[in-house]
């Protein structure tokens, strides 16, 4: 199969290796200095847990042609970088397949109307990591798989495809039957874990040191999916309604204050709450329109969440 993987930030970056390797024919987008990167050294993952390490020289391209032709572009850019991306993506005709693997609680229906006849699908990633030195350092989420749906609900050919794909890659894989729902879930509880963790000067470690801290990201989540439910949004995947809404709250407390100082903290949360905070304080201002068009308060959710907002736009305008 003939595979884009239109950004090759971490997520993209993974997800290009990982393919690459299977033996999929595999091209990569990426600009600037990352792009001078990987054309020197390659492209290179490491797997925190199992130790392995990927190398390959993966074939490179900057921009989007009108007439490149792929059997699917997967887009790994951040939430507050698709306007960039809609101009390429609309000029090319030959691509009709795309796949979104962002932070994206809304827009979907949008998203898809402006780029008709294109077929979208959405997802998400079940991994996560930090980039150094071109390097990138990686987990795969215990919690997550590798989540992909459509937003009507159809488990199409080309999901089984995408997922079949995706798990001779090893990586672990699964198809939502709520994709919309699943993603406004997850926005919820990513946006807030976040700026928990930015609240905490970045550090998911102290974050989990400190109860207070941890039990006031718990209630704010738990009011958001509250909110979520009160629409008449399932809470999804039920792995998230479980540690929120259904165990008691010490129980919640305990697992959140060891999953800050691991790795589903220091590598899959937490880099990307430092490197991508403009697309956090989007899905921040997101995820607060969301909750407010419910009848539940939010009182928690909207302190957390408006001091984040807030706080990064003062730090925009006095950068150090």
């Amino acid at each position: 199969m003939k595979i884009l993987i239109y950004g090759a930030g971490v997520i993209g970056s993974i997800y290009a290796a990982k393919l690459f390797k299977s033996k999929n024919d595999v091209t990569l987008l990426a600009r600037g200095k990352r792009y001078e990167g990987l054309q020197k050294k390659g492209l290179i993952i490491r797997e925190k847990i199992t130790v392995e390490k990927i190398t390959v020289r993966i074939p490179l391209i900057q921009h989007l042609a009108a007439d490149d032709f792929y059997e699917i572009i997967i887009l790994t850019v951040r939430l507050d970088q698709i306007e960039s991306v809609m101009a390429e993506l609309k000029s090319n005709s030959r691509s009709s397949l795309l796949m979104f693997m962002l932070n994206n609680p809304n827009d979907l229906s949008k998203l898809a109307d402006e780029l008709k006849p294109k077929y979208l699908l959405f997802g998400f990633p079940g991994v996560g990591g930090i980039m150094k030195n071109d390097e990138v350092d990686f987990v795969q989420i215990k919690q997550q798989k590798t989540t992909i749906g459509d937003i009507n609900k159809v488990k199409s050919s080309s999901l089984e495809t995408i997922k079949s794909l995706f798990k001779n890659s090893g990586l672990k894989t699964t198809i939502s039957n709520n994709i919309d729902a699943w993603l406004k879930t997850h926005a919820i509880f990513i946006a807030c874990a976040c700026a928990a963790i930015i609240k905490e000067n970045g550090d998911s470690i102290q974050l989990g040191r400190n109860k207070k801290s941890v039990q006031a990201m718990i209630e704010s989540i738990k009011e958001g999916f509250k909110a979520i439910k009160n629409l008449g949004i399932p809470v999804k995947p039920f792995s998230l309604k479980m540690i929120f809404l259904i165990m008691p709250e010490w129980f919640s407390i305990t697992y959140w204050q060891k999953s800050m100082q691991r790795e589903m903290g220091t590598l899959a949360i937490a880099p990307h709450a430092n490197a991508a905070k403009k697309e956090m304080q989007l899905l921040a201002i997101k995820v607060l329109k969301i909750v407010h068009s419910s009848s539940v308060a939010t009182p928690q959710l909207d302190n957390l969440l408006s001091d984040f907002i807030n706080f990064h736009a003062t730090e925009n305008k006095n950068p150090h």
